[in-house]
């Protein structure tokens, strides 16, 4: 986490989604079903 901190390491190019709190449910039904290439969902307030 501290490399990340720093910015030694930029993990955005794993994320795959991001979406609002209330799209949360379909974003956790694409991931676990393997829709759209989901791979990782960051939950924005």
């Amino acid at each position: 986490m501290e490399r990340i901190r720093r910015g030694d390491i930029d993990p955005s190019f794993v994320i795959s989604h991001r979406v609002s709190l209330d799209e949360a449910p379909h974003a956790y039904r694409m991931f676990h079903d393997k829709e759209s290439e989901c791979t990782k969902v960051v939950l924005k307030p």
